[in-house]
């Protein structure tokens, strides 16, 4: 084992100084912490490609289910100390840092933490995807590419000052750049109405604003003590990149904000809605999201199988909160027109697709568009919007002999408003397709919050606690504990966390509670 350790370091060692010489033109004994880190994450990046190519080439010669993941949000933290720790090479990686007269703490503090998420809603997205790369299912997750995150935090005279997050101001060694996957996303326009071939009405789109949105490929590897790891893929999309985003002759005419409105898309997350500009920003970031991942989801359905037959068994598409919801149109939109599918199976095929993770019981923080923004932004999902509103509406008043007000209460449309709980709940399918966050969470959404769609579609709901990974928050966080914990139990806690209940069985050992407590009384 002390032979294997050491091999490993070495040959870590040697591809770290590769790296440095070959990318940086700096020899190990004069790169500075950032070069170094970045070497490090080359070499490290070298072991992981292997499996993340076979992950992909292995799922797909099985012809799996693929469960792909929309988020607004990621909150992943520093990958380069994660990643370690899914490989579970924190030795070797430590000896070979140490051979080359460096320590840890110092390459590991060259990191930024990835400026892609705000709170829970994008820690949760990010233990997810660990845990699918953990267990081996075949996934892919899609998120936007903020070039400044929300926001860092600066104090100037005891007042908080909102800077830019400028986490991409150097270069992030564990993303690439897929610029044979970027596609186009349109907006505004006019529409002219023409049919498919079974005589269902769709919409042509004319004179619209085109944005090329290019995605950059982020691997999120699964934990495992041996070289059998699965990687999962996180897919950003970014508007910075493509020089056709910027309107050139809106800036020669001086109307700056115009030319630069769809270069900046993915500057910010959740840019400030108080202001019009602010609000239609915010659902063109949305439908981008949308729009390109569904774009790259049947791209991938289709490089497998030749038509759609498979398409609602192969496929299933999770949101995270009512920002991605807009799935449901315009998957719809693109089933319909693009592929002569008929509405009444397109919808079918959506509903039987789509899964939806609500985060909230606050009203007023469920997510509402005005339907002027909204069509005049994207006219052909609004009116698809329009058709499935109009026939659940009338279903819901045949159900329940014209309860008018019920159906208002449901509707998707109303008050001048686009309510997108409404329509993910409506999209989802039909058994266990809307879930809260923990039991009493989904408790309150049945009974309260979305009372009147349990009333109708019991079996939607689902109750399924989501938590933080015990690998980040855990084995790496408290190495001590960790240590603890297997010494007792052994580490199948590490990836199957419901084994930490053996621990039960030391609580009245006296050894044990001294040494726990010990260990949480360690700085």
């Amino acid at each position: 084992m002390e032979g294997d350790l050491d091999f490993l370091s070495e040959n870590l060692a040697a591809k770290t100084k590769h790296y440095l010489i070959t990318t940086m033109g700096r020899v190990y004994d004069e790169a500075n912490a950032d070069e170094f880190y970045r070497a490090l994450s080359y070499a490290l990046r070298e072991e992981i490609m292997i499996n993340w190519l076979a992950s992909a080439r292995t799922w797909s010669q099985r012809d799996s289910r693929v469960l792909y993941y929309l988020s607004m949000e990621y909150l992943p933290g520093r990958i380069l100390s994660n990643n370690i720790t899914n490989l579970a090479a924190n030795e070797v990686v430590a000896r070979a840092i140490q051979k080359l007269n460096r320590t840890m703490s110092e390459v590991l503090s060259c990191e930024s933490d990835p400026g892609l998420g705000n709170g829970g809603l994008g820690r949760l997205a990010s233990c997810f995807l660990d845990s699918l790369a953990t267990h081996d299912y075949p996934a892919q997750a899609y998120g936007l590419r903020y070039q400044y995150g929300i926001f860092e935090q600066q104090l100037w005279d005891g007042m908080q000052i909102e800077a830019p997050d400028c986490w991409l101001l150097s270069e992030n060694p564990w993303e690439f750049r897929r610029d044979l996957r970027k596609v186009v996303v349109r907006y505004c326009g006019h529409t002219t109405p023409s049919t498919n071939i079974h005589g269902d009405e769709i919409l042509m789109l004319h004179d619209s604003e085109e944005v090329w949105a290019l995605p950059f490929d982020i691997p999120i590897i699964g934990y495992n003590r041996s070289s059998k790891f699965s990687v999962v893929t996180l897919r950003l999309w970014t508007t910075k990149e493509s020089p056709r985003n910027f309107q050139l002759q809106s800036y020669n005419a001086g109307r700056l904000d115009q030319a630069a409105e769809n270069t900046l898309l993915t500057d910010v997350l959740y840019p400030n809605d108080h202001h019009e500009t602010g609000k239609r920003i915010r659902l063109k970031q949305e439908f981008l999201l949308v729009s390109a991942s569904l774009q790259d989801i049947i791209r991938h359905h289709l490089s497998t199988h030749n038509n759609f037959r498979a398409f609602a068994d192969k496929v299933r598409i999770q949101i995270n909160d009512t920002h991605p919801a807009m799935v449901i149109p315009e998957l719809i939109r693109i089933l319909t027109k693009k592929h002569d599918i008929p509405w009444k199976m397109a919808v079918e095929m959506t509903m039987a697709c789509t899964g939806y993770t609500n985060h909230t019981i606050l009203s007023e923080a469920l997510e509402e568009w005005d339907q002027n923004l909204f069509y005049y932004l994207l006219p052909r999902q609004y009116k698809i919007i329009e058709r499935l509103n109009f026939e659940f509406c009338n279903s819901i008043r045949s159900r329940y002999q014209g309860d008018e007000d019920k159906v208002r209460r449901m509707s998707i449309l109303e008050h001048g408003k686009v309510r997108m709980a409404n329509l993910a709940i409506l999209g989802s399918h039909e058994k266990n397709g809307v879930n809260g966050v923990a039991e009493l969470h989904t408790e309150i959404l049945k009974k309260s919050v979305f009372k009147d769609f349990y009333d109708v579609f019991p079996e939607k709901f689902v109750s399924i606690t989501n938590g933080v990974t015990q690998r980040r928050w855990l084995l790496h966080c408290n190495p001590d504990l960790a240590k603890f914990i297997t010494k007792r139990i052994g580490d199948g806690w590490i990836t199957d966390f419901t084994k930490i209940s053996k621990l039960a069985d030391f609580a009245t050992d006296p050894e044990s509670q001294s040494e726990f407590l010990a260990i949480k009384k360690k700085e």
